[in-house]
C-alpha cells in the first residue's frame, strides 16, 4: 500500500516516435489507427530503399565491381531482418515492447549490413556511404534522443575503423561508364529518399499548423464564452468585471470620464413565481436584447447576477449617462413578454472617481439603486458622491 504523502511517480516521458496519445483532443482508438498507418509507410519507404539498393548492388555485380557471394549474403541478412519487422508489425507485437518503432532493430538490419558489405566490398564505398547517409535520416524513429545518437556515435567510429583498414581499397565506380551510371543511380536515390522524407515533414508541418490554427480559434470561442452569459447574451459577471478594470485603467490614464449603471428587474420574484423560471428567463432574455440595442459599440452591457445588469459606459459624465439610462428605462416599459404583466427596472448611476476601484464604484451604484427602490422603483437615481454632483 503507498503511503499517503508517498512522493508520486515521475511522469512518463513521452517517446519521440510512439503510440500514446500527445494530445487531450485525440483519442486512444485514433492516435493508434494514426501511428500504425504512419508507422507502416514509413517501414515500407525502408523497404524499397533497400530493394533499391539490393538492385544497384546487383548492378555493381554485372559490372565487375563486387562479389555475387558478398551482395547475396548482404540481401539475405536484410530479408531476414526487414521480414522479422515485418512481421512484428504486422502482428502486433512491437507495441508490446518499450520501443514501439523497433527503431533499434531497424537500424541493426540497416547498418550492420551495410557496415558488413563496406568491410567486405570496400570497392562500392560510394553507395554505402550514400545508403548509411540515408539510412540515418530515420532518426525520427528512435524511442529516445540518446538513442539515435548513441546509434550513430557507435555507427561513425565503426566507419573510421573500416576508413583506416580499408582506405587504400575504397573507391568510386567512375571508371567505366556503367559504373558512372551506377554512381549517378546511387545518388538518385539517396537524393529521392531523403526528398521524401523531407516531403513528409513538410506535410506533417503543414497539418500541424492547420490544427494548431484550429485550436486557436477553438480557444478563442472557449474565452468567449467563459465571458458570454448564454442565456441573455450579453457579458456575464467574469467578462463585465474584466471589462471594467480595463476601463478603469483607461480612465485614470488618459483622465477620462467613466460611469458605470447597476439596473435591476423590478418585482422579478414575483415574475418567476408567477410564470415559472421559463418566464422569468423570458423577461431576463428581453432585457438583455434591449440593452444590446441601446449601448454604443465602446459601451458594455453584463448580467452582475440573477436580474441585475451591469452597463459599462466609457468617456461619459454622469448627466449623459442618465439621458442612456433614461431611455432604457423608458423602453423596459415597453417590452411585451408577458401580456398581464408591466416590466420596469430601476436603476443606480456612478461616475468614476480618480484612484478608486471598481468594487468600490459598483458599490455606489448599487446604494443609489436600493436608494431608488426605497423611493418607488421604476427610476434612474445618481450616485450623489460623484463627480458632477451637488
Amino acid at each position: 500500500m503507498t503511503p499517503p504523502n508517498a512522493p508520486s511517480p515521475p511522469p512518463r516521458a513521452r517517446l519521440l516516435w510512439g503510440p500514446e496519445v500527445s494530445s487531450p483532443l485525440h483519442t486512444d482508438t485514433a492516435q493508434q489507427e494514426r501511428w500504425r498507418k504512419r508507422t507502416w509507410q514509413l517501414h515500407i519507404s525502408v523497404l524499397l530503399s533497400h530493394v533499391y539498393a539490393f538492385a544497384l548492388l546487383l548492378g555493381h555485380c554485372w559490372a565487375g565491381y563486387a562479389d555475387w557471394s558478398a551482395v547475396l549474403w548482404y540481401g539475405l541478412w536484410v530479408v531476414a531482418g526487414m521480414g522479422f519487422i515485418t512481421w512484428a508489425y504486422a502482428s502486433g507485437w512491437s507495441k508490446t515492447r518499450r520501443d514501439p518503432g523497433l527503431f533499434l532493430v531497424h537500424q541493426l538490419v540497416s547498418i550492420s549490413a551495410v557496415l558488413g558489405l563496406l568491410l567486405a566490398q570496400p570497392q562500392v564505398a560510394f553507395q554505402a556511404m550514400v545508403m548509411l547517409l540515408a539510412f540515418s535520416a530515420d532518426g525520427f524513429l528512435a524511442r529516445r534522443r540518446t538513442s539515435f545518437w548513441m546509434t550513430w556515435s557507435g555507427t561513425l567510429v565503426a566507419v573510421a575503423v573500416i576508413i583506416y583498414l580499408k582506405g587504400p581499397q575504397m573507391r568510386m565506380t567512375t571508371d567505366t561508364l556503367a559504373g558512372q551510371l551506377l554512381a549517378f543511380a546511387v545518388m538518385v536515390g539517396g537524393v529521392f529518399r531523403c526528398s521524401l522524407l523531407v516531403t513528409y515533414f513538410r506535410g506533417m508541418q503543414y497539418r500541424l499548423r492547420a490544427a494548431h490554427d484550429k485550436l486557436a480559434e477553438a480557444l478563442a470561442q472557449i474565452e468567449e464564452l467563459v465571458r458570454f452569459d448564454e442565456l441573455t447574451g450579453v457579458a456575464n459577471r467574469k467578462g463585465v468585471t474584466e471589462r471594467l478594470h480595463q476601463c478603469i485603467e483607461a480612465a485614470a490614464r488618459h483622465g477620462r470620464p467613466l460611469c458605470v449603471g447597476l439596473l435591476d428587474i423590478d418585482h422579478f420574484k414575483q415574475i418567476n413565481d408567477r410564470y415559472g423560471h421559463d418566464g422569468g428567463d423570458a423577461v431576463l432574455r428581453a432585457f438583455g436584447r434591449l440593452l444590446f440595442t441601446q449601448i454604443r459599440a465602446s459601451d458594455c452591457a453584463g448580467r452582475y447576477g440573477g436580474e441585475e445588469f451591469l452597463l459599462i459606459l466609457p468617456d461619459t459624465e454622469l448627466h449623459q449617462a442618465q439621458v442612456l439610462l433614461e431611455r432604457i428605462r423608458q423602453q423596459t416599459a415597453l417590452l411585451q413578454v408577458h401580456a398581464d404583466i408591466q416590466i420596469s427596472c430601476t436603476v443606480g448611476v456612478s461616475q468614476y472617481r480618480p484612484g478608486e476601484s471598481g468594487e468600490a464604484m459598483i458599490s455606489r451604484a448599487d446604494a443609489a439603486m436600493y436608494a431608488g427602490k426605497a423611493s418607488g422603483r421604476n427610476r434612474v437615481v445618481l450616485d450623489r458622491g460623484s463627480p458632477g454632483t451637488a
